[in-house]
């Protein structure tokens, strides 16, 4: 296995600067959060929990003095965008972005097609209509969301979908539904049943009563809905035994929320990627470290 992985990131900012409002960017004048401290701690939480496996780097960062094109061609100005974010309302539909204007205009398939760039990350600003990830390329599959289609390289990239309104929890869960995809279509399905690793790593108490691992990015072991990360209602779980995985013994314990910080996004996140398969060799002809399959899913033809 290799010391670690090092993936070259170009950042587009699209955080226009506002004339009307003494040369401030957008961000700062809506209150939001200043995304190269999101990304920064992004950066570091990936590290962390990948115990030092992934490394991003940033080649690159654009900051884009505009606001994107959407599908139809729509653009805000800063006067409408400041209506609506003031007004509450009046927000354009139909909100998805342009994707393949943005690949076009910043040459995005020729740089990765030379190795200068692996990945892209998109800022953007509430109803920029961004995905929370995206997969283009030659032989691009849904990763969150359908790819984009006809694009000319011949590796496939992802491009990320951040909100500076929001924190570093939801770039996680970005990640973490980009996981789930991948890791879907390298071992071939998704359900309750422990048929396969991902499917047992998976599993958390309501759809699979008394077998509950690590569960998903939604679901905490013990969650009875969507989000339901402060659920303090006591399971059993195997979730520690995937911390050695393959070398798994059986080995459970009770937990509550008490464990992966008690509701918090982000420390439900970081608990789960922590436990993320990462080790050395294969077990049933796959990867025993999944970080593998999300950050350098090229060199795999099972994550291609």
């Amino acid at each position: 296995m290799r010391a670690f992985l090092s993936p070259k990131v170009l950042v587009i900012n699209f955080d226009p600067i506002l004339r009307s409002e003494r040369g401030k960017r957008l961000h700062e004048v809506c209150g939001w959060n200043d995304p190269r401290v999101l990304a920064e701690g992004y950066i570091s939480d990936i590290r962390e929990c990948s115990r030092g496996y992934v490394r991003y780097r940033v080649a690159e960062w654009i900051d884009a003095d505009d606001f994107p094109a959407k599908m139809d061609g729509f653009r805000y100005t800063e006067e409408s965008y400041l209506k609506c974010f003031r007004e509450g309302k009046g927000w354009h539909e139909p909100d998805a972005i342009d994707y393949k204007a943005i690949i076009r205009d910043y040459d995005l398939a020729r740089r990765v097609a030379s190795g200068g760039i692996d990945e892209v990350w998109l800022w953007g600003f509430p109803y920029a209509g961004m995905w929370e990830s995206t997969m283009a390329g030659k032989g691009a599959y849904w990763c969150n969301s359908p790819p984009v289609e006809g694009i000319d390289c011949p590796r496939i990239f992802v491009l990320m979908g951040f909100n500076y309104e929001r924190g570093v929890g939801e770039m996680l869960e970005d990640l973490g539904h980009r996981t789930e995809s991948i890791l879907t279509r390298v071992y071939g399905s998704w359900e309750a049943k422990a048929t396969h690793a991902w499917n047992r790593f998976t599993l958390y108490d309501q759809n699979a009563p008394g077998q509950a691992a690590c569960g998903n990015i939604h679901f905490a072991p013990n969650s009875q809905s969507d989000y339901d990360w402060g659920n303090r209602r006591p399971i059993s779980s195997a979730c520690d035994d995937w911390l050695d995985y393959p070398r798994l013994t059986g080995y459970r314990r009770t937990v509550t929320c008490d464990d992966w910080g008690n509701g918090d996004i982000r420390s439900h996140h970081k608990w789960w990627f922590h436990r993320l398969p990462r080790a050395p060799g294969r077990t049933e002809g796959k990867l025993n470290n999944w970080w593998n399959y999300v950050v350098d899913f090229n060199r795999y033809q099972e994550s291609r």
